[in-house]
């Protein structure tokens, strides 16, 4: 699978994408509002690029991740990940992840653009939700830019590095996106 931007490339992993994955999987920095922790290990990273290097397109219930790759350097600064729910083939979670060295560079709107094009246009999927942590601002400033809408604020709702955490949910439909891209 390739989705294409001026400055990235959106492609499946590859075997070769593991040091930049690892690196960047063990920022604190990018990790401090993630599911994994730090140290993020190597055998996990192989592990999660062998299932990804071959998952072409989203399957129904799973995880599909995908590399940024930036088009001038071949550099690979984070990944987008997509998930159709398993009890509605019509709707999906989606979120991001983008080495701190590449943030505020618009790499996050340029990928989540071209993703969110490719779910509700190709796909035609009804809706797409993504969640984050209250206090991860660059993330739900993002989502809001993009058209999201804050549907949810639970309190202290997920285990997050020893405390519990509050989390924001977000939502968007085809239309609106449509309608946005007008």
């Amino acid at each position: 699978m390739q989705l294409k931007t001026n400055r990235l490339l959106i492609r499946n992993f590859k075997d070769d994408d593991l040091d930049s994955f690892i690196a960047y999987r063990n920022d604190p920095e990018v990790a401090r509002y993630q599911g994994w922790g730090v140290p993020y290990l190597r055998e996990t990273g192989e592990a999660l690029i062998a299932e990804m290097k071959e998952r072409y397109i989203p399957k129904q219930g799973q995880w599909l991740q995908l590399a940024l790759e930036m088009i001038d350097t071949g550099e690979v600064i984070g990944d987008v990940g997509v998930r159709i729910y398993a009890g509605d083939a019509s709707q999906a979670m989606v979120g991001y992840s983008i080495a701190s060295a590449h943030w505020r560079k618009g790499f996050g709107t340029e990928s989540m653009t071209v993703l969110l094009d490719y779910l509700f246009n190709a796909l035609e999927l009804h809706r797409v939700e993504a969640d984050c942590d209250t206090r991860n601002t660059a993330s739900w400033k993002l989502l809001e830019k993009l058209g999201f809408r804050r549907e949810g604020h639970f309190i202290e709702n997920y285990f997050d590095h020893g405390v519990y955490a509050d989390e924001y949910r977000y939502g968007l439909l085809q239309r609106e996106w449509r309608e946005k891209a007008k």
